[in-house]
């Protein structure tokens, strides 16, 4: 039976509308339309939230903090005999499957920084706390003689990573990649790190 408490109802709201601005899009959908597919009437829903604006506010925040987690779990694994190759790859991997489960954040990102000031805020963040992290792994990696690269080029590494962890998936998408998503998820991964392993000395990572 579907619990009636409060936070369970919101958490039902916030997963629905999560599904459905992934599969449909920011622009065509109402609150009235999330409503409308968890069988619940509007006013259930404005009880909960405030409207469409809110329930994205909090979708927003839940992935900041799901990769700030990834980023801590990603910076203490990637030190001394765990900065790998395979320590980064796997963070990558994970940062790929979870800007997934939020990509209607990155696929709208322009329209949405232009509406919702408080997301684009967001957004910012999300990308600086991964361009970050990235670049200390980066580092770690260069200090432990898996990678060589001159101190720049790291910079840009770290900024490109970012860009395709949060489109490459996508574009696999839009080109029709078969198989299910998880398989499309671990490609996107392994051609993202395929920018990492031009710079990957030999018999090292």
């Amino acid at each position: 039976m579907q619990s009636d408490h409060p936070s369970a109802t919101k958490a039902r709201i916030l997963e629905a509308a999560r599904v459905l601005f992934n599969e449909e899009g920011v622009g065509a959908l109402s609150a009235v339309d999330i409503a409308a597919a968890l069988g619940i009437s509007p006013g259930h829903l404005y009880y909960h939230f405030k409207g469409k604006p809110e329930i994205l506010a909090v979708l927003a925040g839940a992935c900041q903090d799901e990769v700030d987690l990834v980023l801590d779990a990603a910076a203490r694994a990637c030190r001394g005999e765990g900065a790998t190759l395979e320590t980064l790859w796997t963070h990558v991997h994970i940062l790929v499957e979870e800007a997934w489960d939020g990509r209607f954040l990155h696929r709208e990102a322009g329209a949405l920084v232009l509406r919702y000031p408080d997301i684009a805020a967001r957004l910012r963040r999300i990308a600086a706390a991964q361009r970050e992290a990235l670049r200390g792994m980066l580092d770690a990696l260069a200090q432990a003689g898996a990678i060589a690269a001159p101190p720049e080029a790291l910079d840009g590494l770290a900024r490109v990573l970012v860009t395709a962890i949060a489109h490459h998936a996508l574009e696999l998408d839009l080109e029709g990649d078969p198989g299910p998503p998880r398989a499309r998820l671990a490609r996107a991964a392994a051609q993202i790190m395929g920018l990492v392993a031009a710079y990957a000395r030999p018999g090292r990572g």
